[in-house]
């Protein structure tokens, strides 16, 4: 009799460990979608947008981009992690700024002009920031917290970023994937 049970005691133990394999394969996939913003996981249109340039107070708009392959950060003064990729965001902007077919755009989202001056000429930030008070370009790119990062192909269309602080590696990566078609990988930290 003790035979029966074994084998039947087996057969639940490999159902359980086939079943936690792929219930852990499906969460790690859905992990890595997460981190995906929506627009990049669907290859969807940039949305055009038009905000007042921190520095200056001209437009900076989706005009001036267009053509090129630009990114998009979406950040604040008091998040730790836009905090943590300032540098990599700076140093990626100077390795790029002079080449004609790229942009970098910073957009201020839940912060004030006046903090986000100071923290802008605290952290020697150069890349163009623009101030959206409605949070219009913020609800238009589909945004969930910051900082979120994209970056547009030339043809208009998201196709790389992510959710939460990029490293320059990343940003490298997604500006090169970007300009030569390729698809994008879930970004690794």
């Amino acid at each position: 009799m003790r035979s029966p049970i074994r084998w039947i005691a087996l057969a639940v133990g490999v159902v359980v460990v086939a079943v936690t394999v792929v219930f852990a394969i499906q969460v790690s996939r859905r992990a890595a979608e997460v981190s995906l913003p929506r627009l990049v996981l669907e290859h969807a249109p940039a949305p055009d947008f038009t905000l007042k340039n921190l520095a200056d107070g001209k437009a900076i708009t989706s005009q001036q981009v267009k053509g090129k392959t630009y990114v998009v950060n979406f950040f604040n003064s008091w998040c730790i992690p836009c905090q943590q990729e300032a540098a990599a965001l700076k140093a990626f902007y100077a390795e790029h700024k002079k080449e004609s077919d790229f942009e970098m755009i910073g957009i201020i989202i839940d912060d004030t002009e006046s903090v986000m001056r100071k923290y802008v000429k605290n952290n020697a930030i150069t890349y163009p920031v623009g101030v959206d008070p409605k949070g219009t370009a913020s609800i238009d790119f589909g945004t969930t917290g910051q900082p979120e990062t994209y970056v547009i192909a030339p043809d208009g269309v998201a196709v790389c970023g992510n959710l939460g602080a990029s490293t320059q590696a990343q940003l490298d990566a997604w500006l090169q994937a970007a300009r030569s078609g390729q698809e994008c990988v879930a970004p690794k930290k």
